[in-house]
């Protein structure tokens, strides 16, 4: 979605995003005025949960989307990037752990405007990095135009292709990896 910006540019966008979750207003993800709430509403969030358990119904892979308004300043100062936030959220949401050594994360930080995605070895084998690339760009783009739910579902629709290519159902297609966004 957006260049490498400087390390001030990262600790405002990640500080104002901060102090815009302190006017939370109840206990939901997408109370008060929060980045998550400007760019998803609650039914975008049920729409991607759908395209997500849709998708898996034609392939063995997982997919997980999730989506971060912030990330802890101290990562910052430690010279995280959003790849290797991704990376963490790859092994914290277990994406990794699937029989077939088939999950992506559609990773979202929202403050600093980046999408990376991910796969594990047996994707990789199959798709490659560069590939997965060009679906975060194509995210990237849909969020710029201001359509992000559109984007990822868009994201979504194009690893179904490749991953119904390489990796069709079978009679035995166990959902290994919650459907729903993790939202941080």
């Amino acid at each position: 979605m957006s260049k490498n910006p400087s390390l001030i540019e990262r600790l405002i966008r990640n500080i104002l995003a901060g102090f815009l979750d302190l006017f939370r207003i109840g206990n939901g993800p997408l109370s008060g005025f929060t980045l998550l709430r400007k760019y998803f509403s609650p039914k975008d969030l049920r729409e991607i949960t759908s395209a997500v358990a849709n998708s898996e119904k034609t392939h063995r892979g997982e997919l997980k989307v999730a989506v971060e308004t912030k990330i802890p300043i101290f990562q910052i100062f430690s010279n995280k990037t959003a790849r290797d936030r991704a990376l963490e959220m790859f092994s914290f949401l277990k994406v990794w752990d699937t029989e077939e050594n088939t999950g992506i994360l559609i990773y979202i930080l929202l403050s600093e405007k980046k999408i990376v995605t991910l796969a594990d070895r047996g994707i990789y084998k199959k798709i490659g990095q560069e590939k997965l690339n060009l679906i975060s760009t194509k995210i990237g783009e849909g969020f710029k135009s201001g359509a992000p739910k559109n984007a990822v579902l868009i994201g979504i629709k194009e690893l179904t292709e490749e991953l119904s290519k390489h990796f069709p159902a079978r009679k035995e297609n166990p959902n290994e990896i919650s459907n729903e966004p993790y939202i941080s």
